[in-house]
């Protein structure tokens, strides 16, 4: 058995304190991923947002506008036997730099499934001309398509819910030293009407 100055000797070792951060932050991301789980104590409601209303998770500022399914991805045509989720926002990167869009914005802006998991958008779109978005610049508003490839027998809801992680800004984020925005529990959940759109041909 290992007696106190072992103990304290490797405490102090880098290797073990790199052991630790890591298992640390594969502890945060844990209980964030199942954060829009049903709570099991007593513990504050997440605050719920309608359509229009902004909500801000430390990062990004969201404001969800509306949602539909339908038969093609935004700006295509029919896809047959191929059904998509869509859900447009503006969004506010209300950090210091510019970040990916499967970034923060994939990973914290999610669609909670029907065991109440979180589940990311296949794609990030730019809601004005249906390319692929890239890179969301600090302070500069964005109107976005995220869309979610649905599966086979998927059964038409006419509301869904989304939710929306935090993020903290730490100094020392990483085990290099570096700062970064680092993904908290969940912030928000956002309850939205679903226009159904599989009788068009086109995008709206």
């Amino acid at each position: 058995m290992a007696n106190k100055d072992e103990l304290i000797g490797a405490a102090r070792n880098p290797w073990w304190q790199a052991a630790a951060a890591v298992a640390a932050i594969a502890l945060v991301a844990t209980v964030a991923l199942g954060g829009f789980k049903p709570a099991q104590s007593k513990t504050k409601p997440l605050p719920s947002h309608a359509a229009g209303q902004r909500a801000q998770s430390g990062a990004m500022a969201v404001t969800p506008l509306r949602a539909w399914v339908a038969r093609y991805r935004p700006g295509g045509r029919i896809e047959p036997n191929q059904l998509y989720l869509v859900l447009q926002a503006d969004i506010e990167n209300r950090t210091g730099r510019s970040f990916g869009s499967y970034d923060y914005l994939i990973k914290d802006l999610i669609l909670v499934g029907p065991k109440r998991e979180a589940v990311k958008a296949d794609l990030p779109l730019a809601a004005d001309d249906h390319t692929i978005l890239g890179d969301l610049h600090p302070r500069l508003k964005q109107r976005v398509d995220l869309v979610w490839k649905l599966p086979p027998g998927y059964v038409y809801a006419p509301s869904q819910t989304f939710g929306l992680f935090g993020r903290d800004y730490k100094a020392k984020a990483y085990l290099n030293g570096e700062s970064g925005w680092i993904q908290d529990s969940p912030k928000a959940k956002f309850e939205l009407p679903v226009q159904d759109l599989r009788d068009r041909l086109v995008a709206p």
